[in-house]
C-alpha cells in the first residue's frame, strides 16, 4: 500500500466546491465558474478560461490566493526580469512569468504562464489578494474567446526537481575596445558593416571594417582594437600565439536598435517598412526603458518575416567572410511590440528566432549564438537551438546600488531559465571594488565567464581564481540557483538574509554565500544615490550546511555514509561534518565565501577520503573529473583524475604512504589536524591522474 504522499500525488489538482485544491489543500478559493482545468501527467494540470467576448487581450480572475510564502519572477522592464517576494496576491506584480508557492511548509506549487497558440500569458495579483492571468496576442486582428490551457500548475516536495520536471512536461506538450564618445549612431542600419563598426567602437569606413576584422580574427590584433599586456601572457602562456581566440559580433534582433533603413538600396530586397510599436499594459506598469523613447517616436524598420531568413543569412555570411566566429544578438524582446499585422507577438518571435538560430548554425557551423535582452516567455518557450541567454540586466560598474541586485537577480532568474537555456550572468570588471563578489558568483553560475576590463586594468589574482592556464574555466554542471531555504527570503532588502547559491560538479557540490543586503532596491533604477544604511558595516550571520547542495546524492557514490569535507575557498579552512550539520557564516556587506562540499568516501573500515580540487580556485571541485580505487590485501590506491594546475587538495583521515602523478612520485604535505593533503601540480595543463597509496 502506498504512502499518504503517494495518494496525494495521485489526486491531480482541480477545482472542488469553488476551491482550487492541490494535495488536499486549497491554494485558491472563490474560483470563478469560467475557469477550466485540463489534467496532464505527473500530477500537473493546465488551466484555461472562457470569455464572454472576443478580444486580443483578456484578463481572467483565477480566485483568491490563500496565505502562502511565495517568490515570483517578473519583468520590471521589457528586457529584464527580477524576483519578488511575499505572501499574498497583492505581492505578485504584473508581468510575472513564474510563481512558486510554499504551501503550509508541506510542499511547493509551481504556476507557469506559458504560450497558447498565438497568445502569450502572464500572471498578476490584485490588492484584494486575487490571482489573475493575462493573455494577449499583440495583434488586434488575432482574437479569441476560449483560452484553452495557457497556465501550467504542478506540485512537488523538491522545488528544483519540480521546476525541472515541469519544463520537461511543457516540452512534451507544447574583448575590450576603445570607445569614441562622439560617434554618431544611425537610427536604422543601412549596411551590414554598420553593426561591426558599432561593436568595435572604431571610426572606420565600410572597406576598413572588412580589412580590420580579417586582421583581428587572424591574430593581427590592431592596437587600436585590443591591447594585450604581459599579465595575460603570464596566465595563458599560449596567449601571444592566439591572442583573440574567437571573435563574436553584436547585432540587434531587428538588425539594429531601430531596425533597418527601408530606403537603403542594400535593404530593399528584404521588404522592410517602418512598424509602429505598441507597449503591453503590463510593461507600462513598471519601468519603461528610456531606450524605447526614440523607437516609440520613430518606429522600427522591420524586415518582412518572409524575408528574415535571407537577411540573417546574408548578414552572417558577410561576418563569417571576415573571420567572425559567432554573434551576440541583443534587443530581442522588441519583437513583442511589433506583432500588429504579423499574426501577433508570438508568431513574429517564432519566425525571427527560428530564422536566427538556423542561420547561426548553418553559417558558423556551430551553435555560436548568445542571446540578450530576451527574458520574455515569447523567447524562452520558442527557442530550440540557442545555447545561452543573458540572465540579468547589464553589469554596471558605476552604479553602486546595482552590484548586489545583479548577483541576486541572476541566481533567482536561473530557477526558470536555467532549465531551458544556459544562463549568461554577464561580464564584470576584475579591477573593481566588487570583483571578488562578482567573480565568486560567476564561478558557480554554471555559465561562461567574461571580464570586460579596460586595457591594463586587471586584477590577475581574481582572474587566476576563475581561469586555468589553458584559458578554460571550471564550469559547474547546472545553473547556479538559490538554496532551498533562501527561496522565499529577500536577500537584498530584508536586512537579515544572506544569499546562498548552490551548484554541482562531477564529484562535489559548491555553495556560495553572499551578503547582498543594505544596498539597492527592487527594481533597480539607474542613477539612484547610494547611501549606506545604518549598520551596513555590521556582519550578517546565517546558517549553512552541506545539505544546501540539493542534489549532492547524485555525485556521492555508493561508498558515501553521509559525511562531507567542507573547504572554504577564501579563508582556506577545512572541516568535516555530517550532511545535515549546521554551521554559521558571518559576512560583511558585499563580502562572500565559497564552500566546496565533497562527500567523504569510505574505502575501507578505517580509510576515509574526499577530493577537494584546486584549492586556489573559487570552484575548487570543478577540477576533479573522476575517482576510482584499487584495493589489495596490503594496500589501497585511490586514483583521482584532475585537470588544471596549482595547489591540489584532498581530505584524508590518514596520511598517505606516497603520492604519484602520471606514474611519477610527487611530494605532498599532510596536516593531521584537519586531514588536508596538499600536492603542488605543475607542468602540462591537460588532464592527469593522481594516485594516493595507503
Amino acid at each position: 500500500m502506498g504512502s499518504n504522499e503517494d495518494v496525494m500525488i495521485s489526486v491531480k489538482p482541480g477545482v472542488t466546491g469553488g476551491s482550487f485544491m492541490v494535495r488536499g489543500t486549497a491554494v485558491l478559493t472563490n474560483v470563478p465558474a469560467n475557469i477550466t482545468v485540463t489534467p496532464v501527467n505527473d500530477g500537473s494540470v493546465f488551466v484555461g478560461a472562457n470569455a464572454t467576448s472576443s478580444s486580443s487581450r483578456h484578463v481572467f480572475n483565477l480566485g483568491t490566493l490563500q496565505v502562502h510564502r511565495l517568490v515570483c519572477l517578473f519583468r520590471f522592464k521589457i528586457w529584464w526580469m527580477i524576483p519578488c517576494f511575499g505572501t499574498s496576491g497583492g505581492d505578485i506584480p504584473a508581468e510575472t512569468q513564474m510563481l512558486l508557492l510554499e504551501v503550509e511548509n508541506k510542499f511547493y506549487v509551481l504556476i507557469l504562464p506559458v504560450l497558447d497558440g498565438q497568445f502569450r500569458t502572464s500572471l498578476q495579483g490584485t490588492p484584494d489578494n486575487e490571482l489573475e492571468f493575462c493573455i494577449e496576442s499583440g495583434d488586434p486582428d488575432v482574437q479569441t474567446t476560449k483560452i484553452k490551457e495557457p497556465v501550467f500548475v504542478n506540485s512537488g516536495n523538491n522545488p528544483f526537481k519540480l521546476i525541472r520536471n515541469s519544463i520537461k512536461i511543457l516540452e512534451k506538450h507544447k574583448g575590450t575596445f576603445k570607445h569614441i564618445d562622439n560617434k554618431q549612431k544611425p537610427e536604422h542600419i543601412d549596411w551590414f558593416g554598420w553593426n561591426t563598426w558599432d561593436a568595435f567602437y572604431c571610426n572606420v569606413d565600410p572597406e576598413g571594417i572588412k580589412d580590420g576584422l580579417e586582421s583581428f580574427s587572424k591574430g593581427g590584433c590592431p592596437p587600436k582594437l585590443l591591447t594585450i599586456d604581459e599579465g595575460w601572457q603570464n596566465i595563458f602562456p599560449s596567449y601571444e600565439e592566439n591572442p583573440t581566440g574567437y571573435v563574436y559580433i553584436w547585432h540587434a534582433m531587428a538588425g539594429y536598435w531601430g531596425g533597418v533603413l527601408p530606403e537603403s538600396e542594400v535593404m530593399k530586397k528584404y521588404n522592410p517598412k517602418i512598424q509602429p510599436v505598441v507597449q503591453s499594459p503590463g510593461n507600462l506598469t513598471h519601468v519603461v526603458c528610456s531606450t524605447l523613447d526614440n523607437i516609440q517616436e520613430k518606429g522600427i524598420g522591420l524586415i518582412d518575416p518572409s524575408k528574415i531568413r535571407d537577411f540573417y543569412h546574408d548578414f552572417h555570411s558577410y561576418q563569417a567572410s571576415c573571420g567572425v566566429d559567432g554573434v551576440k544578438v541583443d534587443v530581442q524582446s522588441v519583437l513583442e511590440l511589433l506583432g500588429a499585422g504579423y499574426s501577433g507577438r508570438v508568431s513574429l518571435t517564432k519566425s525571427y528566432l527560428g530564422a536566427l538560430e538556423d542561420s547561426v548554425t548553418e553559417t558558423f557551423k556551430s551553435n555560436n549564438l548568445i542571446c540578450s535582452m530576451s527574458l520574455n516567455t515569447d523567447f524562452l518557450y520558442s527557442t530550440k537551438k540557442a545555447a545561452a541567454a543573458r540572465a540579468t540586466e547589464d553589469f554596471m560598474p558605476n552604479e553602486p546600488t546595482f552590484q548586489t541586485l545583479h548577483v541576486a537577480a541572476a541566481a533567482f532568474n536561473s530557477l526558470l531559465i536555467g532549465e531551458i537555456i544556459v544562463p549568461d550572468w554577464d561580464m564584470f570588471y576584475s579591477d573593481h571594488i566588487t570583483a571578488e563578489f562578482h567573480g565568486a558568483a560567476r564561478a558557480l553560475s554554471g555559465s561562461a565567464v567574461y571580464v570586460s576590463d579596460k586595457p591594463g586594468s586587471h586584477d590577475f589574482d581574481i582572474i587566476k581564481k576563475l581561469v586555468l592556464h589553458d584559458g578554460s574555466i571550471l564550469r559547474a554542471r547546472y545553473a547556479g540557483r538559490p538554496t532551498r531555504d533562501c527561496l522565499f527570503n529577500d536577500p537584498v532588502t530584508d536586512g537579515k538574509s544572506l544569499l546562498k547559491i548552490w551548484n554541482l560538479n562531477k564529484l562535489s557540490g559548491v555553495i556560495g554565500v553572499f551578503n547582498c543586503q543594505r544596498a539597492g532596491i527592487w527594481p533597480p533604477i539607474k542613477g539612484s544615490i547610494y547611501m549606506p544604511a545604518p549598520g551596513s558595516g555590521i556582519p550578517i550571520s546565517g546558517i549553512a550546511s552541506a545539505g544546501d547542495v540539493d542534489a549532492l546524492e547524485e555525485v556521492a557514490g555508493e561508498n558515501w555514509r553521509g559525511h562531507c569535507a567542507v573547504y572554504a575557498c577564501l579563508s582556506g579552512s577545512l572541516k568535516t561534518m555530517l550532511k545535515d550539520a549546521k554551521f554559521q557564516v558571518a559576512l560583511e556587506h558585499l563580502k562572500c565565501e565559497v564552500f566546496t562540499v565533497s562527500p567523504i568516501w569510505a574505502f575501507s573500515e578505517d580509510l576515509r577520503f574526499a577530493p577537494i580540487g584546486l584549492l586556489d580556485m573559487y570552484n575548487s571541485g570543478g577540477a576533479v573529473e573522476a575517482m576510482d580505487s584499487e584495493n589489495k590485501s596490503s594496500e589501497c590506491k585511490i586514483k583521482v583524475r584532475i585537470r588544471g594546475c596549482g595547489r591540489f587538495g584532498a581530505y584524508s583521515n590518514k596520511r598517505p604512504k606516497c603520492c604519484s602523478m602520471n606514474e611519477k612520485d610527487e611530494e605532498f604535505i599532510y596536516n593531521p589536524i584537519d586531514g588536508l593533503v596538499t600536492v603542488k601540480v605543475e607542468g602540462e595543463y591537460s588532464s592527469r591522474e593522481m594516485v594516493f597509496v595507503y
